[in-house]
């Protein structure tokens, strides 16, 4: 390799890393996850799970705007009555979200959902880390007969 190969070769390498530092974070996040953990913080420092260790999730956000978002409990009965009213511990919604690159945030204007209390409304979360297929975040505060918690999911890009 003589040495304008070289030169040519690292300006190549140079072009596509700082391309790929470029990317929205947006575009960082458009895809299918799949749920690794979900924990609950509470105020009085406890930490758990409603959806249990082995809790099910997916979460979608496509290219314009819309997504689709699912929590499943893992350890649940099977179902004996009709097959439209969920066993266990489950939460979906859908509708659109948007992205805010300045402080990390995506904005979940939710118009469906298995709970009625979320419709129409707006769930905020904030990314805490995105590296290649892994991203954590942190929703805003939910309030529950416990008290409020914070919610913390970390999920990996579907392959």
């Amino acid at each position: 390799m003589n040495a304008k190969s070289w030169i040519v070769g690292i300006a190549m390498l140079a072009a596509s890393i700082a391309t790929a530092s470029a990317q929205t974070l947006k575009d960082q996040l458009i895809g299918v996850w799949t749920l690794v953990s979900n924990v609950e913080k509470y105020q009085d420092g406890k930490e758990k799970s409603t959806f249990g260790p082995q809790g099910k999730g997916q979460l979608i956000l496509d290219r314009t705007g819309s997504f689709s978002f699912q929590l499943i409990g893992g350890d649940r009965a099977k179902q004996t009555g009709r097959p439209d009213n969920p066993i266990g511990p489950a939460v979906t919604y859908f509708g659109t979200y948007s992205v805010g690159e300045g402080d990390k945030s995506l904005l979940f204007k939710v118009q469906g959902s298995t709970n009625p209390n979320f419709e129409g409304t707006e769930q905020k979360a904030t990314i805490s880390s995105i590296q290649g297929d892994d991203m954590t975040y942190v929703r805003s505060p939910l309030t529950s007969p416990e008290g409020p918690f914070v919610p913390t999911l970390t999920w990996k890009r579907a392959k």
